[in-house]
């Protein structure tokens, strides 16, 4: 367990929320970007710390692949 992974589903949560809003008004998150582990990194604080931002992306692929969601490797 990592000390992000609540951080990483609540990633996750908004990006499901985010995209389905968008979809109602007929556009589209950029799936380049969004989920994603860089698109995690960039949204959860971690001070710039290149371990912290490891740590981050980690966490992403694990939870990602429990919850079954579309995922990019960084």
């Amino acid at each position: 367990m990592s000390p992000y992974d609540e951080q990483v589903r609540a990633y996750l949560a908004d990006c499901r929320k985010a995209a389905a809003e968008l979809e109602a008004r007929g556009s589209a998150l950029d799936p380049k970007y969004h989920p994603s582990a860089d698109g995690a990194v960039k949204m959860i604080p971690h001070r710039g710390d290149l371990a912290e931002a490891k740590a981050i992306r980690e966490a992403f692929r694990d939870l990602a692949e429990q919850d079954g969601e579309r995922r990019h490797a960084a």
